[in-house]
């Protein structure tokens, strides 16, 4: 490395601190338009200081809202996908599992009250709710996020959406998906077609955040580092990338790239 090379190094890496140090934790929303439907995302990580070369746990806080520019009803959602980026996984080692059918009809107290042990998220799904005889209602469904086990064994989240009036209570399975270094770093979920008759889903609000302790140890349900290159302390690395998949096999697609710092 040449010495003028040497010299700008520590200026970049300087002017990179002051970046990240000036931009808000919850940025302005990214929006994505494909003919006259429109989808925005926000997002944010907490803690903003990381370390460099190694994961520690983490909460992420994604709101995403999906409408129209011409005020037309939005299609029917069937299917969510969300890819976490630069250092981010999701682990659950030790973590209680709460089995769906203790959510099966449950209200929002009843299903904590179950599966306490098991929650990992908060948030809320807003519907427009289409009943037959019945103007369209727009509620904002309260969401409760839990560890599980699908039929396979396989790693789920479960997520439990209840409102009292009228009454909601269904929940919708998000699958996990890995890398190919073996790394958990995607949900996926299919929204069940008993919902999607009566609900159009526009948008979510949900928080991934839980801590606890396994073999002695402190965990994160979410995990995640500062992957920026010495000699940087602090850079933008893609938090999220969030995908609807719409009837008639319409897609919106955005991602969300964000600051975080290297804890020394």
């Amino acid at each position: 490395m040449t010495k003028g090379v040497t010299q700008r190094l520590p200026r970049l890496a300087l002017m990179f601190v002051a970046m990240a140090s000036a931009l808000p934790a919850f940025a302005a929303a990214e929006e994505v338009q494909s003919g006259n439907l429109v989808m925005s995302l926000r997002g944010r990580l907490a803690p903003l200081q990381l370390p460099r070369d190694r994961a520690v746990p983490v909460g992420v806080t994604l709101v995403s809202r999906i409408s129209t520019s011409d005020g037309t009803p939005v299609p029917k959602l069937r299917r969510i996908e969300i890819a976490f980026g630069g250092g981010a996984a999701i682990a659950a080692d030790g973590l209680a599992i709460c089995p769906r059918g203790r959510l099966r009809n449950a209200t929002g107290a009843e299903a904590l009250g179950r599966c306490s042990a098991a929650l990992v998220g908060r948030g809320s799904l807003p519907l427009e709710i289409r009943l037959p005889g019945h103007l369209p209602l727009r509620r904002d469904p309260r969401v409760l996020i839990f560890n599980g086990r699908g039929p396979g064994g396989e790693a789920v989240l479960w997520m439990h959406v209840f409102a009292a009036k009228p009454p909601v209570s269904f929940v919708v399975a998000f699958r996990i998906h890995r890398d190919s270094r073996g790394r958990a770093r995607g949900l996926a979920a299919t929204l069940p077609r008993s919902v999607t008759r009566w609900a159009r889903v526009r948008g979510f609000e949900v928080s991934l955040r839980r801590r606890y302790r396994s073999h002695g140890q402190s965990r994160g349900y979410l995990s995640a580092s500062c992957p920026v290159p010495r000699p940087l302390t602090a850079g933008y690395f893609p938090l999220v990338r969030a995908t609807f998949v719409f009837a008639g096999n319409r897609r919106l697609s955005e991602e969300i790239v964000r600051t975080c710092r290297v804890r020394p």
